[in-house]
């Protein structure tokens, strides 16, 4: 056999049928294309083979058939047979490992969590751990000041007071240093704000909605009348109102029917800073600040100003319900215009040692004690003697 013609779909496939039929010496002499499928001459016959390479040699090598040329017909179709195996484990290799990497993906989903996530948890778990202490009773009970921190943590004072004054607790002889605790910390948050209201000319009274300022405007009055004014004197006090327009303040009004005083309405910064500066020297001003006037940039500057001035005092209403996370934001809100605190509410509600606690740690001052039911006669200003009491009689 000489030569020999294959039909086929592809020309590997037709290669494929030449080498099997002629052997692995044998060369392409003609390929084309009919109807779609690949058409191959095939030879084996030595002339062929002479003719065919000399006619290579010559010829500019552009059609298909140049590829064989040079090469063995056999050693073409392998080279090709790998090239596709190759291929197509490349192709399996990467679907594998994009399959591993989805399933790592989950996995780590699964299993791991993000730091975001993690720090929320590292934060919870040591705010529970903040105030636990592990250690052998035995030896606890061996040592009086030690037994001393475990009832003031059950009480709920933190950590970090009953540390800062344990050296002065223990120190300390022939006295109680549980009772001793008790006026060392409330020395430490009580302000003398009686002397405060007599020498201030401007009291703004803040506060969150609900926590009792106006009450709170209406009872500083009823002191000032009754205690720092005579009776043809009521035209040196004055309450004002200082919210937006659309505010109910009609409690406000009816507190001031009660003591006998006009109550000024006033909406905007701008008429707030100029009735201060018209009334200066000449009226004591009580202002109930509500929460929507709070909430704006220019009050808190005028306000931390203003406060720079010893005649003028900020007094936050503080519920004596509120916890310590409120206390913190509100206390950090008003940090830069020397506010001082009026407990509200105490009739209501009581305030706990762990409140009390996070006064201290930032530094607070109780200047009023104040409950909600009554209006004249009711207020109190916070005294030493009287906050270690409280405390003492707080049960477990």
């Amino acid at each position: 056999m000489t030569q020999h013609k294959v039909i086929a779909e592809d020309s590997l496939s037709a290669m494929d049928e030449i080498s099997k039929v002629l052997g692995k010496d044998a060369v392409i002499l003609k390929t084309r294309k009919v109807n779609g499928k690949i058409e191959i001459l095939g030879s084996n016959n030595i002339e062929d083979i002479a003719s065919s390479n000399a006619k290579k040699i010559i010829k500019q090598k552009a059609n298909f058939s140049h590829l064989f040329s040079n090469h063995k017909l056999e050693q073409g179709i392998q080279n090709r047979k790998l090239n596709n195996v190759f291929e197509e484990k490349k192709q399996k290799d990467n679907e594998h490992l994009q399959n591993v990497n989805e399933a790592n993906i989950k996995n780590l989903d699964s299993e791991y969590i993000d730091v975001n996530t993690f720090s929320k948890f590292t934060n919870k778990i040591e705010n529970l751990l903040k105030n636990m202490i592990v250690s052998d009773i035995d030896y606890l009970s061996q040592s009086f000041d030690k037994s001393l921190t475990i009832d003031l943590l059950k009480k709920g004072f933190s950590k970090n007071i009953i540390s800062e004054f344990q050296e002065k607790i223990v120190n300390k002889d022939n006295i109680d240093p549980e009772l001793f605790f008790y006026h060392y910390l409330a020395k430490k948050l009580v302000m003398p704000y009686e002397e405060q209201i007599s020498n201030s000319e401007v009291i703004f009274v803040n506060g969150p909605s609900g926590s009792g300022k106006t009450t709170l405007c209406s009872k500083i009055a009823s002191y000032i009348l009754d205690n720092k004014l005579v009776a043809n004197d009521k035209h040196k006090v004055s309450i004002v109102n200082f919210a937006p327009k659309s505010s109910n303040h009609s409690e406000l009004m009816n507190f001031g029917r009660l003591l006998n005083l006009n109550i000024s309405s006033i909406s905007s910064v701008e008429d707030i800073v100029k009735f201060i500066d018209i009334n200066k020297g000449h009226k004591k001003l009580i202002i109930d600040v509500s929460q929507e006037v709070i909430n704006t940039t220019s009050f808190i500057e005028y306000l931390e100003k203003i406060t720079l001035n010893k005649n003028c005092s900020n007094l936050i209403a503080l519920p004596a319900s509120t916890n310590k996370n409120m206390i913190k934001s509100i206390m950090n809100f008003y940090k830069s215009s020397f506010p001082t605190i009026g407990l509200t509410k105490l009739d209501e509600a009581n305030i706990s040692a762990e409140e009390l606690s996070i006064l201290s740690e930032l530094n607070c001052k109780i200047g009023i004690l104040s409950g909600s039911r009554s209006i004249i006669g009711s207020i109190a200003f916070a005294k030493r003697e009287v906050l270690a009491q409280y405390m003492k009689d707080m049960s477990i």
